[in-house]
């Protein structure tokens, strides 16, 4: 018999905050960018392709996205460890290749430091990416003061 749980999840009005929050950073930057914001269960929430972003560059968003969710830590976390010979050598293979293991993807956390949600962006470098998901977390997790109006529980079996 499965065990179903309760998990806080962000929402959708708090991920068109952070999204907002993250094109506002890549329009100062001069980049187009596409951005995605996921839930605790990695499932998309909010999508933005801003004019100029890359076409190509829209799954990598998502992946961002799924992997700082789904993983609980920024995609550049895995830079040193993914190169052969790294402890985590290959993780980039992983989850139908969806691991993400370059910056530009990180968690979004509520107030307790549970992760609620992912956000991940991609068309600049991963440097410039992570200026611009930085600027979306930032954006929702100072909300998370009061954060109980961007989140909800959700039922995870």
């Amino acid at each position: 018999m499965a065990v179903t749980t309760q998990q806080e999840s962000l929402n959708l009005e708090g991920a068109r905050i952070a999204i907002a929050a993250a094109e506002a950073k890549a329009q100062s930057m001069g980049l187009g960018m596409n951005i995605a914001v996921v839930d605790a269960s990695t499932h998309l929430l909010h999508f933005s392709r801003m004019p100029g972003a890359k076409i190509t560059s829209i799954s990598i968003a998502l992946d961002k996205a799924f992997t700082a969710a789904g993983h609980r830590v920024g995609t550049h976390t895995y830079k040193e460890a993914v190169w052969p010979g790294g402890v985590a050598y290959g993780l980039g293979n992983t989850n139908g290749g969806r691991f993400t293991t370059f910056g530009g993807g990180l968690p979004i956390v509520n107030a307790r430091g549970e992760v609620v949600g992912g956000i991940g962006a991609s068309t600049g470098t991963p440097a410039q990416d992570q200026e611009v998901v930085q600027a979306g977390k930032d954006a929702i997790e100072k909300w998370n003061r009061s954060f109980a109006q961007f989140l909800h529980l959700a039922l995870i079996a």
